[in-house]
């Protein structure tokens, strides 16, 4: 298609990009953006390319929600309190006080009536169209989730050590997350990806259909990295690896499509600094404009702008032809600020007690191999813990769950899955390259999830991992280490392979304990049942570990109160389990 004058291709309103799954049977095909919202009820959920991809798109999905449904109600009729002009913007926030309160009520009363509703109206269609010249995946002029040609001119860029410079070159093998595979190394070795889905031969991995360039150009923007070098001349900024990239993402799942965007909607924001706000998805400004706004604004006020942010100012060029390699060119952009960004419902937190952070908290990404039941105070409670130091750290939940708790009452008591998702790094300081994907999730009852009471199933459970840990990572940890000294082992390898597999045992049976609880279920008897259960499977890998006992392990070593061998160890950690 080179050299053709058309400005515009592949519209994201019309074109099947969007991978859903359709049925029980979990058969997938691709639909558009305005057949996602038209038919949301009817679908499972998305399904994507990876987990990363899913979530990434889900967040674009619910700018839509967020924009349109904080400007009309269910019937799409407009606020009372909100004058829009000709592109549906609000001309001015809301500012009076008790407009202010009639609107959040307005607001929340369009959350419940959406879902005795069950599926979305047709002002979200109405909207799209109204839009529908943002929406062009190539253009001349508006291109979606990009910038134009004369946006990254040479003359306002500049090198990592700020010599002018050109756009950094990316090639499709880079932004297709199932592949990450870099160009070449400082040697001018080709960084090849292991077992890559696709096979190199006519260089088919920097080949991507319209739809794979849709999504993954909205997953790069997500999950970046730092490898590329070119960044604008205007002042000098910390560049964006990606807000997605930093964050612990969690959100809820419920039993089609329509049910997880609106439970993960939060039309009335749990912080009250953000109320009222506007939203303003990314499409609703110029690439011009955006830039502009990363570089003197900065600060991001709305979820509809956060859920469409950018790490990058991105030039795909509309009229190269496409059925063959792909590439694009990309600048920096500025960083979301981290410290204290409430604004984000969507992640795990950490407070800091040391560094630059003290005394904020910035995102918490989810650590690989553990699972994420061990981190479920982070996930559904506020409170107080003592470090190691035994100092008072305060531990904050995800607004996401806050917004569960408010609108439960309203949904009935179903399943809801937990889905926890990050990127993994290189562990690369300067490049930050992405490895693979972080995902798990936890199917748990609505009216357990939101008894949050000080005697409630969330304190409970709660508790009952705390106590899980204590066992595995305490007392098994302990009886291990003193089979360690025993057996004069430098490493720690083997103690701690040991209880990431007793971890391995738990697992399985604690996620069905945890989704079999019901909100009336007796707690006492139900915790008591797990506490045998994961009794019965300590005690169960520590038997193993006594049964391929050699010699040396019973003839132990000399210490100041006698012998010391796999029985006396054995014994002392029955004890400790059994007063645990």
């Amino acid at each position: 298609m080179k050299g053709c004058d058309y400005v515009r291709q592949y519209n994201l309103l019309d074109e099947p990009w969007i991978s859903v799954v359709v049925d029980k049977k979990g058969n997938t095909e691709n639909v558009s953006l305005i057949q996602v919202f038209t038919n949301a009820h009817r679908y499972s959920g998305l399904a994507g390319d990876t987990k990363t991809q899913d979530f990434a798109v889900l967040r674009v999905l619910l700018a839509v929600l967020h924009t349109v449904f904080s400007r009309f109600d269910e019937e799409g009729e407009v606020y009372e309190v909100l004058d829009l002009d000709e592109k549906w913007i609000p001309r001015e926030e809301v500012v009076d006080e008790d407009d202010a309160k009639a609107y959040r009520e307005a607001m929340y009363e369009t959350w419940v009536n959406l879902w005795k509703k069950g599926q979305f109206p047709t002002v979200v269609e109405e909207y799209l169209e109204k839009w529908r010249n943002r929406f062009f995946l190539l253009d001349e002029e508006y291109p979606f989730f990009q910038v134009t040609k004369k946006d990254v001119d040479p003359t306002v860029i500049v090198s990592q050590r700020r010599n002018p410079a050109n756009p950094t070159t990316i090639l499709g093998r880079y932004i297709n997350r199932q592949v990450s595979e870099s160009g070449t190394n400082p040697n001018n070795i080709a960084k090849k990806a292991l077992f890559s889905p696709k096979a190199d031969k006519g260089r088919n991995k920097d080949k991507l259909t319209l739809s794979q360039i849709a999504r993954w150009l909205i997953t790069f923007q997500g999950y970046t990295g730092l490898a590329d070098k070119a960044a604008f001349v205007e002042k000098d900024y910390r560049a964006s690896k990606g807000w997605l990239y930093d964050i612990g993402g969690i959100y809820v799942e419920g039993g089609n499509l329509f049910k997880t965007l609106l439970l993960n909607c939060a039309l009335v924001h749990p912080e009250t600094q953000y109320h009222d706000k506007t939203q303003r998805p990314c499409w609703e400004f110029t690439s011009e404009e955006i830039i502009n706004r990363y570089l003197q604004i900065g600060e991001i006020n709305n979820l509809a702008e956060l859920y469409t942010n950018w790490s990058r100012a991105i030039y795909i060029d509309p009229k190269e032809d496409y059925s063959d390699i792909f590439s694009l060119d990309i600048v920096k952009l500025p960083d979301i600020t981290h410290e204290d960004q409430f604004l984000e419902l969507m992640s795990l937190w950490r407070y800091n007690t040391r560094g630059p952070t003290k005394d904020k908290y910035t995102p918490r990404k989810h650590r690989a191999n553990q699972a994420m039941w061990r981190s479920f105070g982070l996930i559904t409670l506020s409170y107080h813990v003592l470090d190691k130091k035994d100092k008072n750290v305060p531990q904050r939940k995800p607004g996401i769950i806050d917004w569960i708790n408010k609108i439960g009452k309203h949904v009935g008591n179903p399943t809801l899955t937990l889905n926890a998702i990050s990127m993994q790094d290189d562990g690369n300081a300067t490049s930050w390259v992405p490895v693979d994907e972080i995902y798990d999730v936890l199917n748990i009852r609505e009216a357990v999830l939101t008894d949050v009471e000080e005697e409630g199933w969330i304190p409970r459970i709660n508790d009952v991992v705390e106590e899980t840990k204590t066992v595995i990572d305490w007392t098994f940890r302990n009886f291990l280490k003193e089979l360690k000294e025993i057996r004069n082992m430098s490493s720690d390898g083997f103690v701690d392979r040991e209880v990431e597999e007793l971890y391995f045992l738990v697992d399985q049976p604690f996620r069905e304990w945890i989704s079999a609880l019901q909100f009336t279920s007796d707690k006492d008897d139900r915790i008591f049942a797990w506490r045998e259960t994961l009794k019965q499977l300590t005690l169960q890998k520590a038997q193993q570990i006594l049964q391929q006992a050699g010699p040396r392990d019973y003839t132990g070593i000399m210490k100041e109160d006698g012998v010391q061998n796999i029985a006396t160890a054995y014994n002392r950690f029955l004890y400790f389990l059994y007063r645990q």
